[in-house]
């Protein structure tokens, strides 16, 4: 019989486990003395290793220069160093920095290119622990924002390519888990992929929910009418059956 393994305890891609928060050091750079302190707390809550806090971006860049962070959760907002110039110190630093913008409106367009300059996630205020832990979840374990964004000149049809892309291999998954057990063991991870991807998608699509509805019917009709699609030989089917 095997060894059962404590919640967070497993070495699962899903979790951040606690020996791997305790290894990680989180920087906070935020203007806010009182959210610099609820995140400082909410972090030692969790279980992580150490947390530094600087108010600005300045002080955040002289505390690495003394210091390795493996997390830094910074404002997107410019203070004394705009934010995204702030970012590229960050990268130039090392690319295994884990970078967090944080902001009151992530929907707009400064956030989402920090993405795709590298950021790894977002976190939204007003934050709590559960979204903080979250937040350093996704952008630690998730997959990296996909190319196809990055080189998209409509950002909600390419949103949507990655949210249909990450249900497709839920989908393929899920059909492999009804014969390998192996496969099963995939299902919460690319679970959790596909949320994250549908949560990309609704903050960061342009017009809103609306926008991202249009942008989701265009896509599947473009895709039905693919030669290779189940869905497009049925609309085939179906069109030729209302011909009299």
């Amino acid at each position: 019989m095997s060894e059962q393994s404590a919640p967070g305890e497993s070495g699962s891609d899903m979790v951040m486990s606690s020996a791997e928060r305790s290894k990680s050091s989180v920087l906070i750079i935020d203007t806010d003395p009182m959210n610099r302190s609820t995140m400082r707390a909410a972090l030692r809550t969790l279980g992580y290793g150490g947390v530094s806090d600087a108010p600005n971006h300045k002080a955040g860049l002289d505390k690495m220069e003394g210091r390795h962070f493996t997390h830094i959760v910074f404002d997107a907002k410019g203070t004394n160093i705009p934010a995204k110039d702030f970012l590229d110190k960050v990268l130039e630093a090392g690319d295994d920095i884990v970078a967090i913008p944080s902001s009151f409106d992530p929907n707009v367009d400064d956030v989402f290119d920090m993405l795709i300059k590298g950021a790894k996630g977002f976190l939204v205020k007003p934050f709590t622990i559960d979204t903080i832990e979250n937040a350093i979840t996704n952008a630690t374990k998730g997959e990296p924002i996909a190319d196809a964004v990055k080189q998209a000149s409509d950002r909600n049809e390419a949103l949507v390519a990655i949210m249909m892309a990450s249900l497709d291999k839920l989908a393929t998954i899920m059909r492999q888990a009804q014969q390998f057990e192996t496969a099963k063991r995939e299902i919460p991870k690319a679970m959790l992929s596909f949320r994250r991807s549908a949560e990309l998608a609704k903050t960061f699509a342009k017009e809103g929910d609306e926008g991202l509805l249009i942008a989701m019917e265009t896509f599947c009709i473009e895709r039905s009418q693919g030669p290779a699609s189940r869905l497009g030989r049925l609309r085939k089917r179906l069109k030729k059956g209302r011909v009299v």
